[in-house]
């Protein structure tokens, strides 16, 4: 018998693969992904993520040609109080610029993950999970980003 903890990390396991799709589509789109760091990087990766990823540190050194020219990005910083100030801040930074910028994948895997996974880089343990295999699971809806002016 499956305990109730079981079925949520199952669940959640399902969500993550949808989630990482979904970042897929929206990198097809032409939308970037901004993470906080390299392990944030690798994780998606592992997870299944393919597109475009930028992190901090790549801004900091490069500017806005850490974005390849997009003017889309998703910000996908750490859930804790850290992640939320790094949010904040470069929201305000990147709409200065003139980048359409969307905090609703944040929100998304915030609310998905009931405060159980804070850190980004954590995401990856579901790749190694037998349960998790995102290439199996049918298309969600189309991701459309709630755009942050």
């Amino acid at each position: 018998m499956i305990d109730k903890r079981q079925k949520a990390i199952d669940a959640f396991g399902a969500f993550i693969a949808d989630f990482v799709r979904d970042l897929n589509q929206l990198s097809e789109e032409g939308w970037f992904i901004l993470v906080e760091g390299q392990r944030d990087e690798k994780a998606l990766r592992r997870l299944g993520f393919e597109g475009h990823l930028a992190s901090l540190s790549s801004i900091r050194r490069r500017g806005m040609e850490a974005f390849e020219g997009s003017r889309k990005v998703v910000i996908l910083t750490d859930l804790d109080r850290e992640g939320a100030v790094l949010a904040s801040r470069y929201l305000k930074a990147l709409t200065h610029e003139g980048v359409r910028v969307s905090l609703a994948e944040r929100r998304r895997l915030k609310h998905a993950s009931k405060g159980v996974f804070l850190h980004i880089e954590n995401l990856s343990r579901f790749a190694d999970s037998p349960n998790y295999d995102g290439a199996q699971i049918p298309p969600s809806r189309s991701p459309s980003p709630g755009v942050q002016a």
